[in-house]
Order: C-alpha cells, then sequence, then structure tokens
C-alpha cells in the first residue's frame, strides 16, 4: 500500500458495503472473485504470475502450492487504489507459519494490475518465508520495491521532505517497531528508503534482496537493540544501526531522479499511464493524510495533531504530546543533538520531445 492511496482506499475498505462479485475464477494458489469473467481472470493469471516473480527475485525459488487457496477480492472502482493482506500465524511441527490469509484489492485496473496486486504479493513472500509477522518497516518497504517507479520515486521524495522537517525515526527504534507508529506516513516513506538501501547495499538484484532477508532474520531474533546491531554488523559489515544510519543519510544526499522503466509488460498486464496458537497480521494501516503528486509538500497534520495510537507494548496507553510516552517505547525523532538532514530536492527530468 503506497502512501497517495492509503486514506481513500481504507476508509472506503470500512464505510463501503460489500459487493458481490460477478465472477470466481481459481488458480493453483488463488480464488480470485472480480466483477466480470474475463477481469476475474486476467487478475488470478497474474496474481499465479506475480507470486512466481516475486519468490524468484527475493528467495531465488518458487514457493511450494499453498494447501489452500488464498481469496482474493477485485473491486474496481475509480480514483485512489489501494489494497489489504490479512495473515493468520501459527506453527505446525514446532516450524511458524501462515496457516491461513486473504487479499482485497480496489481501484482502477491498471493500477491494480501493475502496482497494488505485485505489492500485496510480495507481502506474501515475505510472510511465508518467515512464518511470522515481519517488522512492519521492511514488509511494506520490500512490498513497495514491487511498485512502478512513480510510486517509488514518490516514496523517494516524500522520506526527504519528512526527514527535512525532523519527523524521521532513528533507526535503532524503526526496526524493533512491531506495529505502525502514531506518524504512520514516516513508516511508509522511511521503510521504503532503508530498504532501497538495503537491497542496493547488498548487491541489489537477487542478492540485495537476499542480504536483506539475512539482516531481518538476525535482527528478529529476540528483536532486541543487540540483536539488530548484530546483524548490521555480520550482514553489512556496519559498527551498529547508528553507523548504517549515517550512511543511509549519506546516501540520500544525491537527489533522487525519475527513471523511465525499459521493461517487458508481464503476460496479461496492462500499459500503465495449523498452530495451537494463531496470530493475525494485516498490511492495512489505519487511515493516515491524503498524499498526491505533485509533492511540493507533504500535506499532513504535524504529529502532535494526528489522531492517537497506541504505543507499542502499551495497547492502553495512548500518545499525547501533553504526556510523555513510557520510557523505550515512542518512535523517536531524528537524533535531536544535530539538525535535520538537508537533502535535495529530486531531479525531474524534462518531457522528451517526440
Amino acid at each position: 500500500m503506497t502512501l497517495r492511496r492509503l486514506l481513500l482506499a481504507f476508509v472506503a475498505v470500512a464505510v463501503a458495503p460489500a459487493v458481490a462479485s460477478a465472477a470466481t475464477y481459481d488458480t493453483a494458489n488463488f480464488s480470485t472473485q472480480a466483477p466480470t469473467a474475463e477481469l476475474a481472470k486476467k487478475f488470478g493469471d497474474m496474481a499465479e504470475f506475480y507470486r512466481k516473480e516475486k519468490a524468484l527475485e527475493w528467495l531465488g525459488r518458487e514457493m511450494p502450492q499453498w494447501s489452500r487457496r488464498c481469496p482474493l477480492q477485485i473491486q474496481i472502482t475509480h480514483g485512489s487504489a489501494g489494497g489489504a493482506t490479512t495473515f493468520t500465524f501459527g506453527s505446525e511441527n514446532g516450524k511458524p507459519v501462515v496457516t491461513s490469509q486473504q487479499m482485497e484489492i480496489r481501484g482502477e485496473a491498471k493500477q491494480l494490475l501493475n502496482s497494488v496486486l505485485p505489492h500485496e504479493v510480495t507481502h506474501t513472500v515475505l510472510a511465508h518465508h518467515f512464518g511470522r509477522p515481519v517488522p512492519r518497516w521492511a514488509d511494506e518497504g520490500g512490498s513497495v520495491l514491487s511498485e512502478n517507479d512513480e510510486e517509488r520515486f514518490n516514496h523517494d521524495v516524500r522520506c526527504r521532505e519528512l526527514l527535512n522537517a525532523g519527523r524521521g525515526i532513528v533507526l535503532r527504534t524503526l526496526f524493533r517497531l512491531t506495529d505502525y507508529p502514531r506518524d504512520m506516513i514516516v513508516l511508509y516513506a522511511q521503510g521504503y528508503s532503508v530498504t532501497s538501501f538495503l537491497v542496493k547495499k547488498g548487491g541489489d538484484g537477487r542478492a540485495g534482496r537476499g542480504k536483506l532477508l539475512q539482516f531481518l532474520a538476525h535482527g528478529m531474533q529476540g528483536n532486541t537493540a543487540d540483536s539488530w546491531n548484530t546483524a548490521a554488523n555480520k550482514v553489512y559489515g556496519f559498527a551498529s544501526v547508528d553507523a548504517m544510519e549515517e550512511a543511509w543519510l549519506t546516501s540520500l544526499k544525491t537527489p533522487p531522479t525519475r527513471v523511465v522503466a525499459h521493461g517487458t509488460t508481464p503476460p496479461g498486464g496492462l500499459t500503465s499511464s495449523g498452530g495451537t496458537k494463531s496470530e493475525l497480521r494485516s498490511s492495512a494501516a489505519p487511515a493516515v493524510p491524503l498524499l498526491e503528486p505533485p509533492v511540493k509538500a507533504v500535506r499532513a497534520a504535524p504529529p502532535e495533531t494526528e489522531p492517537m495510537r497506541p504505543v507499542v507494548g502499551y495497547p492502553s496507553t495512548p500518545v499525547s504530546p501533553s504526556v510523555p510516552c513510557p520510557t523505550g517505547t515512542c518512535p523517536k525523532p531524528m537524533a535531536p543533538d544535530r539538525p535535520p538532514p538537508i537533502l535535495l530536492p529530486p531531479e525531474i527530468p524534462r518531457p522528451v520531445k517526440p
């Protein structure tokens, strides 16, 4: 789910009445419902295509066929697009596994096929690889890597804007978050930026994604400051997460450049203009302020005026600017002992004359 789609997409999911699907199309791993038989087949086939492609990109191999088809609900609407994938985690023979999953996407068909669907399918690859919830920053950041160039560019720009506004979250805190922070926009933009940086640091492509999976596996062991510092050193050679943060910020001094994709359109794609204990996890985030391109300034409420969200680990304790957060539980802004990073604006290429 990308930033500028969040508000309308999830508000619509919350308040719109259920729409009966006109057609169902089953593939090996998905049971797709869509308004027409043609759309059901197109989205079902593309879901299988992305399932194979994303598994190869991240794991270097295809995933085994799922024991149960994943329900995939398609709703074609005008305007903002978005989606959500919900997982139930449990264990089998002492191994953490996904025990059930469900996906829903809505929006214009082109955007869904070329951006939203691969994003949501990437969530399934990461979930099945680890068998348990992936840290939110990496789950969303890794999934945004599957989106089109425009969406990734917009995330890159927004990350710089938020950091320049002093709204970044220090990495030693970001890495340990298990749920959405109060300033949710930051998690999406910064999560993508850090994920992209680490994939490139690890060699880019399949090698870079493999390194990121190693990093997550080490850091998730205990999910402590020590485990993430050890992961940063063992996988990337950084002395600590703080040293990794410095390298990431330095990399952002180079302005982002929008590039035109030169790739083949996926088959059927459209050209763009159980255990005893279960845990439920959804890729759907609470509603956040709407952001639309062109991005000149982030049109969002400052952190102190955003809706209160439960503090991680303290579900009954709301975040309030007048009440200090319990020690060690609240996302922190970028280190207060230095000014916010001054990151350059994007390089927007001039239109190419025919």
